[in-house]
């Protein structure tokens, strides 16, 4: 389609025909100005929403990931995209109410809604075709942060530590941590008077200069126990006494022993690049819904998103193209004018920062009253739709003054606000002098308003990704012990253990290993209750390396394998890896557990040595290192780089390539078109003035001609010298007119051959386009994988010891 340009996001149409086709204009917006972020402004059912996932459909067509914040539950229905659209898809998204309300069956309104958005579609040149290479080109999740009837988040770490160096960037992370924390037990603190704030921040920066992060349990106890003896020059107990510490200690306590924060504790970890990228590195749009949750909550889980994306932010590595999207449905409240509540700060440094590091911020309102148009003046590109109270008019066009956005006499630019129809927008951006009025196109997305919690539920959880086989959960699983001659840091081996008989069925008691080898328990709530099977666990070391592709690399890993009766008493193809910081052992058994008898075999000490040499022979054939290549950018992994975190490096790098191509192509073009142009309107001014001689050379003739044959008419004789001389000024004044006509001929030829060739230019530089986008498009799918397996010599066991754990882990 001609909407479907390089690096253009096609929002809907202008109200003008610029190309003279006899049809509105495409609206088409270059996706790399939302670096300079943009803001939308509307009222309700001025079209707002629609607007917004307009522009992150284009964002998925594109390739390019978001984090979307759903304050209000209307952002979910990015997932309601249906290829087909038949009735059958729109079936389960449409409201019984309305069907009662009409008096028809859901099943007539679904076909309905699935006609009507065919002809949305068709009326706006897209097909289902189009929503089908989006649902390809993009992966759609839906998050509950605090919900566990969805998919949750897990926020246990709290604040991690920043990478940041800038510590004027750190001091307002910490502030923001702070007051987030407070305010979700109810204390709108001030930074600088309230000694509560003081306090937090202080713990706080103490802990991030350690490398560590914050979670609230240890809040609690350095709240009580306070790792500095002073705040400024005054001791901490003057400034802050112990017994008002324990208040704010139970305080705080009292949201960690709370149902709602223990639902914030489960899910999936809160990691940026799991919400832009998938595990295969396909980007995302991840769409997190608030609607669930109270005020305080969303405020502090907002707080600590921002606060996580400036860490991931300023770990990258600066760039010029659109790296990814953060967008926000309704920042009221968020970003005030006057008071600065603890999402108010973070907000301000992404907007003044994030452009150097690709990220663009959308930012969306219905209430242009109460925001900080100072702040907001670092946005580029301004949305505005329909406003019908004179107070939000009057609030936003004195912000576009103060931001010197405006680009109309005032008073016309209010009207024109005022009379906007549902789903037009004046779009005021850097690149335009004046405001371009538009109409968005229709939604490839089904809107069907606020989603309930039973849908958010379900669509959360239709876009699971498809769970791995079963292993032990992380916080369940134990370190490994060494092995009979090794130590492991942290873990001490357990007395020797003599052979015994082992008890048939379960038992209260441990069976009785071989000797000398250490045994461990996993900690946790079993699956299966508190019954506990045999299993062993190998602790070992791999170096890789790789002339050729320059490798010398160093991995440990952690593998547990269950202990079988039977003919095959170990199988390392069982085994599920770990990471060893994923784990911690114990020792000592733990309490009232029941655990299942020992095979013959584990009871030999000379079992051991064999199923260690099994482990190392497993980890020889399947423990490869993945490196991954891109010839043609020439980008190589780095160590320890996932593939999902190279393949958004080389989404970026073709990113990057491509717009400096566009842009290298758009100047060799422009200088061409320019030329034309010049010659165009040369070549029209020549048409105009061999036009206007033309005229005046028609009037010369006529008053010759007149006045020859009224000389004629007139005259004493009937041939005089003066008559004969007028006759003669007529005929050479007809003779030029003639060559005028001519004259206007060949000017409008040469105009008409100047204006095919820039037809032809324009054409010609169209296909350069198609050409340069099916170069880049699919660069990530040239993404190689090499696998590169270690020398035997080359690995080493650091631990080897019987491992206990809780029965149904390895069903």
């Amino acid at each position: 389609m001609e909407y479907e340009k390089l690096g253009q996001f096609y929002l809907g149409t202008v109200a003008e025909d610029r190309d003279g086709d006899g049809r509105p204009d495409f609206m088409l917006f270059d996706s790399r100005e939302l670096l300079t972020h943009a803001i939308c402004v509307g009222m309700t059912g001025s079209g707002k929403t629609g607007l917004g996932i307009a522009m992150l459909e284009e964002a998925a067509m594109d390739g390019i990931p978001a984090i979307i914040v759903d304050p209000k539950g209307d952002m979910g229905n990015l997932l309601l995209s249906f290829p087909g659209l038949t009735a059958e898809e729109f079936r389960p998204w449409v409201q019984e109410s309305e069907a009662q309300a009409r008096g028809i069956t859901a099943d007539e309104l679904a076909a309905e809604k699935a006609d009507a958005w065919r002809a949305g579609l068709t009326s706006s040149a897209q097909t289902g075709d189009r929503i089908r290479v989006m649902r390809e080109r993009c992966d759609f999740a839906l998050y509950t942060p605090g919900g566990l009837f969805g998919r949750p988040l897990s926020v246990e770490g709290l604040f991690n530590a920043p990478l940041e160096q800038d510590m004027e960037i750190v001091n307002d992370m910490v502030a923001s941590a702070s007051s987030s924390v407070l305010h979700l037990i109810g204390i709108d603190a001030d930074p600088i008077k309230s000694r509560e704030h003081v306090l937090l921040s202080e713990i706080i920066r103490q802990r991030w200069h350690e490398g560590k992060a914050v979670d609230l349990p240890y809040l609690i106890q350095a709240v009580q126990n306070p790792p500095v003896k002073t705040i400024g020059v005054m001791d901490i107990e003057s400034f802050f006494p112990e017994k008002n510490r324990f208040d704010l200690a139970l305080q705080l306590n009292a949201i960690l022993a709370s149902p709602s924060f223990a639902s914030f504790l489960q899910g999936e970890p809160l990691n940026i690049d799991s919400l832009l990228y998938t595990a295969a590195g396909k980007p995302r749009l991840s769409i997190l819904s608030l609607s669930h949750l109270s005020e305080a909550e969303r405020m502090f889980f907002l707080t600590l998103l921002l606060n996580q994306l400036i860490s991931w932010m300023r770990s990258k590595q600066g760039t010029d193209s659109l790296r990814a999207l953060f967008y926000m449905d309704e920042i009221f409240g968020y970003f005030p004018p006057v008071a600065n509540p603890p999402s108010k700060m973070p907000l301000l440094t992404l907007l003044k920062q994030a452009r150097a590091y690709g990220l663009g911020m959308v930012l969306a309102t219905q209430n242009p009253a109460d925001l900080d148009y100072k702040g907001l003046s670092n946005i580029g590109s301004w949305f505005i739709g329909r406003l019908s109270t004179e107070r939000d008019r009057l609030r936003l066009l004195e912000g576009l003054v103060d931001t010197a956005h405006i680009g109309l006499e005032r008073g016309s630019l209010s009207e024109t606000i005022a009379n906007l129809e549902k789903r037009q927008f004046l779009l005021r951006r850097p690149s335009e002098k004046e405001p371009t009025l538009f109409t968005t196109r229709f939604c490839m997305s089904y809107l069907a308003g606020p989603l309930t919690r039973e849908q958010t539920a379900l669509l959360a959880r239709e876009n699971l990704p498809v769970p791995p086989a079963p292993a032990v959960p992380a916080a369940e699983v134990t370190a490994a012990g060494p092995a009979p001659d090794q130590a492991v840091a942290g873990i001490e081996p357990a007395a020797a253990l003599e052979e015994a008989a082992v008890p048939s069925g379960h038992s209260s008691q441990p069976p009785l290993g071989a000797a000398g080898i250490p045994v461990h328990y996993l900690y946790g709530s079993s699956p299966a209750g508190d019954k506990y099977i045999p299993a062993l666990l190998a602790y070992l070391s791999i170096h890789y390396e790789n002339e050729k592709h320059a490798i010398s690399e160093d991995r440990e890993l952690l593998r547990i394998t269950p202990l079988r009766e039977g003919l095959l008493t170990v199988d390392w193809n069982e085994s599920k890896l770990f990471e060893p910081d994923e784990i911690d052992s114990e020792d000592r058994p733990p309490a009232k557990a029941r655990y299942a008898s020992l095979p013959a075999d584990a009871r030999k000490k000379t079992s051991y040595t064999q199923w260690q040499k099994q482990a190392v022979d497993h980890a020889y054939r399947t423990d490869t290192l993945d490196y991954y290549t891109h010839q043609e950018l020439k980008i190589f992994s780095e160590p320890g780089e996932t593939e999902r975190d190279f393949a958004a490096r080389v989404q970026l790098a073709a990113r990057e390539e491509r717009d400096a191509a566009l842009d290298k192509l758009r100047d060799q073009y422009d200088k061409k078109q320019k030329t034309l142009e010049g010659k165009i309107i040369k070549a029209e001014e020549r048409v105009d003035r061999e036009t206007e001689q033309s005229k005046d050379a028609k009037r010369q003739t006529a008053i010759s001609f007149g006045s020859a044959v009224l000389g004629a008419f007139l005259g004493k004789s009937l041939v005089t010298q003066s008559s004969v001389g007028r006759a003669g000024t007529a005929a050479k004044s007809a003779s030029r007119s003639k060559r005028q006509a001519e004259d206007i001929v060949r000017a409008e030829d040469a105009l008409k051959r100047l204006v095919a060739e820039k037809t032809a230019l324009d054409a010609e530089m169209e296909q350069a386009l198609t050409t340069m986008a099916a170069v880049y498009d699919n660069a990530a799918d040239n993404v190689k994988t090499v696998l590169i397996r270690p020398l035997k010599r080359d690995i080493a066991v650091k631990a080897f010891a019987l491992l206990w754990l809780p029965e149904g882990m390895f069903d």
